[in-house]
């Protein structure tokens, strides 16, 4: 997505709330003493001037489904450290996949140039801890763990995106050509470490084949671990995905997410003198980012879904369009008569509702209680050039705003009345809005709404304004 990389990441960050509440303040006061057009509280106005106050709930809406752009899933973004990897078939979505690059270093203030003599891997295992997240089916199939070797340089200074793609091995280090695993973010972990059994948080222990362990072991030897620089120069970084899972069915198939920065590789070794001896290799504090995947195919997806994104000449006006995260796919919604409302004579907007609701007359077909909505969705206007800005309701807060999830109602609302003003007073172009998934490069959910020709919930702008003399 084409936007300054500073304004996403507040909004997706709990310190953006703050900012946007003390930044509201002032905006709020400078619009209501400056413009007359602006927001107009219905409980203070005058009683005669009641009579200008009007309600409108028939506003011409366009709604389509449309391809998303790609985001950034770089450690700038994933702060927390939470990374996605998975696979699942939806049988509205198609296939949707997140796999990840990372760079591997060695732990902190430990830098041993030697392994002893004659040190000797006994095994090396990838150890990917749960964050507790895990979307899809409450029944797990397997996924298969595969991990390559990256070819390229990776670099905590660059920029990456959920559609960037690095060179890497075709060789699998995984010690079986990939391992299975299916998602359990419940049950600890048993190893033996030092003869001792150790209970270990729930993770994913993928054995790496002692080839690329004994590997590491003898680049000690030549010097190239005695400091990150030449370490990630031996080793640009590991792709680790779940791509080539093979025998999921509809419905099945998980996205998981796992703590980077407690996730590690452990080299187990012994040398000519000592027995049962380990290393770290730390997964933390380094450059990564997620790749994300999706299989639009016409036979995999909803024909109402094909119809709006396959189809050359794609429908204006949707009964049903679609939202999903990961850079999949958003709704696009016009307005093409909202000038008209100027037609009589300039109107101050008190409140611009927009109601998003999601198309239960087809729960049983989407199943709600496997592929979870959205917790909240956020909507972005759409500049001459097709990139997009943040509306000015955006800076008024969370509680002005909306967009979160109504699990009563089944619903998203947000407040849009600074942007619908801004167009009537012809300070912005009428390009329309697109609808996405907040928060979408840290999660996968995706939502099956209403659009403007639904017959029972359809997408609508309710308007409550007051006429300017």
């Amino acid at each position: 997505m084409n936007i300054q990389n500073s304004i996403p990441k507040i909004l997706s960050r709990a310190i953006g709330t703050k900012f946007f509440f003390i930044l509201s303040l002032g905006v709020s006061i400078c619009l209501t003493s400056c413009d007359e057009s602006s927001v107009v509280g219905l409980d203070v106005q005058p009683e005669n001037d009641l009579l200008n106050v009007g309600y409108e709930d028939s506003t011409t809406i366009f709604t389509r489904t449309v391809d998303g752009d790609s985001l950034i899933t770089d450690e700038s973004l994933i702060s927390s450290g939470v990374a996605l990897i998975g696979k699942y078939i939806d049988p509205v979505f198609g296939t949707a996949s997140a796999s990840i690059y990372t760079q591997v270093r060695l732990p902190s203030g430990i830098t041993p140039t030697t392994f002893g003599t004659s040190p000797t891997c006994d095994s090396i295992i990838l150890s990917l801890v749960y964050e507790g997240t895990v979307y899809g089916k409450k029944e797990r199939k397997n996924l298969k763990l595969s991990v390559h070797q990256v070819t390229q340089t990776m670099s905590i200074a660059a920029t990456y995106y959920s559609n960037t793609i690095l060179p890497s091995n075709a060789v699998d280090l995984t010690a079986t050509d990939g391992f299975l695993f299916k998602a359990n973010t419940f049950d600890s972990v048993a190893t033996v470490a030092l003869g001792d059994t150790v209970m270990l948080k729930p993770q994913v222990r993928a054995p790496l084949d002692n080839s690329f362990g004994q590997l590491l072991l003898n680049n000690a030897i030549l010097g190239n671990l005695t400091d990150n620089a030449s370490f990630q120069s031996l080793l640009n970084g590991i792709y680790i995905t779940t791509e080539n899972t093979t025998g999921l069915l509809s419905e099945e198939g998980n996205i998981v997410h796992f703590k980077m920065g407690e996730s590690k590789i452990t080299l187990y070794y012994k040398n000519s003198t000592t027995d049962s001896l380990s290393y770290d290799f730390s997964l933390g504090s380094v450059a990564r980012f997620n790749n994300f995947k999706h299989d639009y195919s016409t036979a995999l997806i909803n024909p109402l879904l094909d119809n709006q994104i396959n189809n050359p000449t794609p429908p204006t006006q949707n009964a049903t369009v679609f939202v999903q995260s990961m850079a999949g796919v958003k709704t696009k919604i016009e307005f093409p008569h909202l000038m008209r409302w100027v037609d009589n004579g300039r109107i101050g907007v008190n409140k611009a509702e927009l109601l998003i609701s999601v198309d239960t007359n087809l729960l049983d077909l989407y199943k709600l209680d496997t592929f979870a909505a959205p917790a909240a969705l956020i909507v972005f206007g759409i500049n001459d050039n097709g990139t997009v800005y943040v509306i000015p309701d955006a800076f008024e807060g969370a509680n002005y705003f909306g967009g979160t999830y109504n699990s009563g109602t089944v619903q998203y609302k947000f407040n849009i009345a600074r942007y619908i003003q801004q167009i009537l007073n012809g300070d912005r172009n009428n390009n329309g809005l697109y609808i996405l998934a907040s928060n979408g490069a840290a999660f996968a959910n995706r939502i099956v709404i209403g659009g403007a020709t639904s017959a029972t919930r359809p997408m609508k702008l309710n308007i409550t304004y007051t006429k300017i003399h």
